[in-house]
């Protein structure tokens, strides 16, 4: 009797941020290996577009939103898979915050593209020359 060690049958994943990109792709790969996913998102859309995709492959899911910046978001989606699936053997974080900000301030960006470019002109002056510190 052959025993496939990669099946996941009989285990509950939740995916959180699973409902795009990389997150997606992990919510469906663990379907299809076998376990019931439960695929986090902010957007209800998007969720039953992922949790349709999880049913389709013959795998249990829920429908439910939260969002990684509330606390209790979070708290309300554990309770409702544990109640719902009893357990939770595999978790994967795939959330993220992106705070979009200048790298440097705009006054001073200037300046630290000069020095910058002197110290690239500086280093490639020690190259031609084989100088070494």
């Amino acid at each position: 009797m052959t025993r496939n060690i990669l099946s996941l049958e009989g285990k509950t994943a939740v995916v959180i941020g699973g409902i795009s990109g990389i997150g997606r792709t992990l919510s469906l790969r663990l379907a299809d290996a076998g376990a019931d996913v439960i695929a986090s998102a902010r957007h209800q859309e998007q969720a039953d577009e992922t949790a349709a995709e999880i049913e389709r492959r013959g795998r249990e899911t829920l429908r439910l939103c939260s969002d990684v910046c509330q606390r209790a978001s979070l708290e309300q989606r554990l309770a409702a898979s544990v109640q719902r699936f009893g357990k939770i053997d595999i978790l994967i974080n795939r959330a993220e915050i992106i705070k979009r900000t200048p790298l440097w301030p705009a006054a001073s960006t200037n300046r630290r593209w000069k020095k910058l470019r002197l110290k690239m002109m500086e280093h490639r002056g020690r190259e031609s020359s084989g100088w070494q510190e």
